[in-house]
């Protein structure tokens, strides 16, 4: 678990900042080991003069937030993920088309599963790149061989 924990630079801060949970798709910021409450969109972090400073979280995408004290970048999740990448992580996300419960049930849970994927950094790139998709090609085999079997 210790290897999860990123130090953040927060200058001034009352405490040791940490980011806990960088490789997975949900995190948390501790100050001296204690998770800080998300309230209005940022995190409020205690300084030793007594004033706050306020960490933001901008991004879109899952787990491929950047978190910002000001104007300064602090951390870029998945910062070592191209764009292609990126993009095969959603590949998943096809298998709603399906229109069923099922297809969507395993389109979000591929989904969540090629963000951790993506987000592995230790993963060789181009491996990366397929496992989304060739998850995605047994996702919808599973599909097809369901309905056949439900039509028989």
């Amino acid at each position: 678990m210790a290897g999860n924990l990123i130090p953040l630079d927060v200058p001034g801060a009352a405490g040791t900042v940490e980011l806990k949970g960088a490789q997975g798709i949900f995190y948390s910021i501790l100050v001296d080991g204690v998770a800080l409450s998300r309230r209005g969109g940022g995190w409020t972090v205690p300084l030793r003069n007594g004033k706050t400073a306020r960490i933001t979280a901008r991004g879109m995408i899952p787990g491929f937030q950047t978190l910002y004290l000001g104007e300064q970048e602090l951390y870029r999740f998945g910062a070592h993920a191209s764009r292609f990448e990126k993009i095969a992580m959603f590949a998943p996300l096809l298998l709603v088309l399906s229109a069923s419960m099922l297809g969507f049930v395993l389109a979000i849970l591929l989904f969540f599963s090629s963000v951790l994927v993506v987000k592995n950094s230790e993963i060789p790139d181009k491996l990366r790149i397929a496992l989304p998709l060739i998850n995605t090609c047994a996702g919808a085999m599973i599909l097809v061989g369901l309905a056949g079997i439900a039509g028989s």
